[in-house]
């Protein structure tokens, strides 16, 4: 499955292995120079996709202009990439044990009463376990079916615009949360400039991505049409630096799927040294990608197999606990309620 609005590219340039000017500039150091990696999306559609030369960063270029983009995931995203057009209950089961992990992790950042803004906050859970844990919740989501979904369930403020368009007051919150929505944005290095702008000086950013360097993710399957960047543990924290913000902490699980990170807009500007973040990065990531592009399909079949198994047993779980309450809300104070116990 794909959509037509991410293959913005004619064909042209894309021999793998072959030094390029990509169309677009890496958002880190500004350079156009990169190396085609794959010239397929993971459905087989046309898809270039480059790692610069200068920072290592791996994204898709061309890509599709950004009005575009924001019609997409205003209205077709979720139908095409989830099948329905509003959350089924097992993604509610799912989304609210999530959501009592991060608001712990918010927590440990802001005491009861911070202000706290979601990007790309989808049906809302997270502003709601965050609402009743003593937080000022708000959420920016360019879905109008899920933002309306959220609204209507739990009560909660959600925005109904995309990061791009969308006016945030300066220097109001205290922590901006943004989880697995930056590398689908057109624009990353505008868009945490903008994070930024919307902070308090001392306050801080909570980011989640998926990790290019994924040891679950076979070569060819990377490349989802809707995934326009693909960090690292290196590139993440050179991005952030780029656009004035200093890295706590940066961290990834053991199987590398995700890069998870803590920045913090510091009081006084921070020098650019997004250089030495990324120094090695390119030569290194592009050595793993073309060796995992040379694996065989059975490399590590039975990490992928258990990993499945895992999958069903946590659907199993989703759609049990699921069937137990009538309604949302219920359904996430139930969750959210048996995880503290």
């Amino acid at each position: 499955m794909s959509h037509r609005v991410f293959h913005a590219w004619d064909g042209s340039n894309g021999e793998i292995g072959k030094l390029i000017d990509a169309q677009a500039p890496c958002p880190i150091s500004g350079q156009h120079a990169a190396i085609v990696l794959c010239d397929r999306d993971r459905y087989g559609y046309p898809l270039r996709t480059v790692i610069s030369q200068a920072t290592g960063l791996v994204y898709t270029d061309p890509r599709a202009d950004n009005d575009s983009l924001d019609d997409f995931y205003r209205s077709a995203y979720r139908r095409y990439y989830k099948s329905a057009a509003k959350p089924k209950w097992k993604h509610t089961a799912r989304n609210a044990y999530i959501a009592g992990q991060r608001v712990e992790m918010i927590r440990t950042l802001a005491p009861r009463g911070s202000t706290v803004l979601d990007i790309g906050t989808g049906s809302g859970e997270l502003l709601y376990v965050g609402r009743r844990s003593g937080l000022e919740m708000q959420g920016v989501e360019v879905d109008q079916a899920y933002a309306q979904f959220g609204r209507k369930s739990y009560g909660v403020k959600i925005i109904n615009e995309s990061l791009r368009s969308v006016t945030l007051p300066d220097q109001h919150f205290d922590v901006v949360t943004i989880f697995h929505v930056l590398e689908h944005l057109p624009d990353p290095h505008a868009a945490l400039a903008k994070i930024s702008a919307t902070l308090k000086p001392g306050g801080y950013v909570l980011i989640e991505v998926p990790n290019v360097e994924s040891l679950d993710t076979r070569f060819r399957q990377k490349w989802h049409p809707g995934h326009l960047f693909h960090f690292n543990c290196h590139t993440l924290p050179a991005l952030a630096n780029a656009c004035g913000l200093e890295t706590l902490s940066v961290h990834t699980c053991q199987r590398k799927n995700v890069v998870g990170a803590t920045l913090i807009k510091p009081r006084k500007p921070i020098e650019s040294c997004w250089e030495t973040l990324v120094a090695n990065n390119f030569e290194n990531t592009l050595q793993l990608l073309r060796s995992q592009a040379n694996q065989n399909w059975y490399t590590n079949w039975y990490e992928r197999l258990g990993r499945a198994g895992q999958k069903m047993q946590r659907n199993l779980c989703e759609w049990t606990i699921s069937l137990s309450e009538g309604s949302r809300r219920k359904l996430v104070d139930k969750i959210t309620q048996n995880r503290a116990a």
